[in-house]
């Protein structure tokens, strides 16, 4: 029993050593259960909106797992069905950020990033420039009502 408990130990330091500590770290940052968790539609209104009673007026936006990386996408609001791929999506299990493709004669570094956390079943937060200040104001994310 104790030559059992040592070879194990040290099994498990050499692997600790030679293969550093992602054999003990929490999954990866977009695993498989973070972006089913945001797959879907979503609504994006200001933080102060009543979301049972969501605007004409709003940004809604899909997410999915693209094997393995998160994707997204604007929606057209007037039925066309219509989705204006993001330029970048992230999603590591409580914060989501994403950036819109920037428009023609616009760089994409100029684009602002939105950077949301978790809050209960919805995200909150704000755009943010290059430097990481605010733009605007708090902002929410939430599934829409059926």
């Amino acid at each position: 029993m104790r030559r059992a408990f040592l070879f194990l130990m040290i099994a498990g330091g050499i692997a600790f050593l030679f293969g550093g500590h992602r054999g003990f770290a929490a999954s990866p940052p977009e695993s498989r259960a973070n972006l089913d968790g945001i797959a879907g539609e979503w609504s994006l209104l200001r933080a102060t909106d009543n979301e049972m009673v969501v605007p004409q007026h709003r940004m809604d936006l899909r997410f999915w797992n693209a094997s393995g990386e998160l994707k997204g996408a604007i929606l057209s609001q007037r039925n066309d069905g219509t989705e204006t791929p993001l330029a970048t999506s992230e999603f590591d299990g409580s914060t989501l950020r994403f950036k819109m493709k920037a428009p023609s004669g616009k760089s994409q570094a100029e684009m602002p990033t939105m950077v949301m956390t978790r809050s209960g079943g919805n995200f909150e937060g704000y755009w943010a420039d290059r430097s990481g200040a605010k733009i605007g104001p708090k902002l929410k994310l939430v599934r829409p009502v059926i």
